[in-house]
């Protein structure tokens, strides 16, 4: 039996609504495990127990992203997978560059893992956008 125009964007709001949660959650723990250790407590066995946490929901929102990812339409996967090759080039591209420069003395400033985690989901947002455009 063919599944119902309705059924299937139920499945889909479904399956972004898991994946936003889980995508929250994760930020949240890994402010948790950030800001914690300046915010609520000292114990370094505690900061550990955070960290641990945020890597356990970063497993699990890795695992509801790819069965996000399975449950879209072709398009929609093409898309996404174009958009995440996008960044991920720029992030090792720019990242290595930035690491070779930094360590010839060519760079002044002092960045870290944050800036290009952001640059990273920068482009991926754009990367989408434009990919929603351009087979629209």
């Amino acid at each position: 039996m063919p599944e119902t125009t309705g059924t299937a964007a139920r499945r889909a709001s479904s399956a972004v609504i898991r994946l936003a949660v889980w995508t929250l959650a994760w930020i949240a723990t890994l402010a948790v495990a950030r800001f914690g250790p300046e915010l609520l407590w000292t114990e370094p066995a505690v900061t550990w127990a955070a960290i641990a946490v945020n890597v356990a929901v970063g497993v699990g929102w890795i695992v509801v992203h790819a069965g996000y990812l399975r449950g879209v339409d072709d398009l929609q996967r093409k898309i996404l997978m174009d958009a995440m090759a996008v960044a991920l080039g720029v992030g090792l591209v720019g990242g290595f560059a930035y690491a070779a420069a930094k360590s010839a003395g060519l760079v002044a400033f002092e960045s870290d893992i944050a800036f290009l985690t952001v640059l990273m989901g920068v482009v991926y947002v754009l990367a989408v956008a434009g990919g929603t455009l351009r087979y629209r």
